[in-house]
């Protein structure tokens, strides 16, 4: 998570792997800071095992 303060604004940004866990980010938030705006960019993305073997080199 990447978090900003700009003046009376909250910018929080990332990766989640659920919704669920988006509305916590922003609900922490609002709980550490009630008074300020917050714009979620916050982005949910699968968490998926991988399909196949991955081969390093």
């Amino acid at each position: 998570m990447r978090v900003t303060v700009r003046g009376d604004h909250v910018v929080v940004s990332g990766d989640v792997v659920t919704e669920q866990r988006r509305a916590e980010v922003a609900e922490v938030i609002r709980d550490v800071a009630p008074d300020l705006v917050i714009h979620n960019d916050v982005r949910v993305v699968a968490a998926d095992e991988p399909t196949r073997r991955e081969e390093l080199t």
